[in-house]
């Protein structure tokens, strides 16, 4: 591609070339009902306390449940983990936790079958362009299929999903 191009043409491509892991963040609302989303726009941000970078998409419903205070679960999958992956997939499957094993934790549900997940509190917020960073300390979390290799994620493109 030629320097004349729209930026977005010529460096698209360039970012969508970066890998990330595929997660799944969970929570559990006060009233018991649980909800999740596919993320992979996750990071490490710090070792003392440990925590999390998480980038949400400013129209997830799930960010209502992630305020200041608040506590979620970030599950790591595995290429193993096709039917987790498949079952949110879809941002608006509402029986997306059905049939899949799962573990209770402080944090709320996690996958018995993820290569790992870590329990987090949510610190912060910070505005992102259209999307919101939340910064999350670890305060659990556990390898339960430490075997299992990550699933990793490319796109073609580095402005859409």
């Amino acid at each position: 591609m030629n320097s004349a191009a729209p930026l977005k043409e010529r460096v698209g491509p360039a970012i969508g070339r970066l890998a990330s892991g595929v997660y799944i963040i969970t929570v559990q609302g006060e009233d018991g009902v649980k909800d999740g989303m596919m993320a992979t726009w996750i990071t490490q941000a710090g070792f003392e306390p440990p925590s999390l970078v998480v980038s949400v998409n400013k129209k997830r419903d799930i960010l209502q449940a992630l305020s200041v205070g608040s506590k979620f679960s970030v599950n790591v999958l595995s290429k193993r983990n096709m039917d987790i992956f498949k079952a949110f997939a879809k941002p608006h499957n509402a029986e997306k936790f059905d049939g899949l094993a799962l573990k209770e934790v402080s944090s709320g549900p996690v996958f018995a079958e993820a290569v790992s997940y870590m329990s987090l509190v949510v610190k912060s917020q910070t505005e992102a362009g259209d999307h919101i960073l939340v910064v999350g300390e670890i305060t659990d979390g556990e390898l339960l299929n430490g075997a299992d290799e990550p699933m990793t994620h490319l796109r073609k493109d580095g402005f859409q999903y």
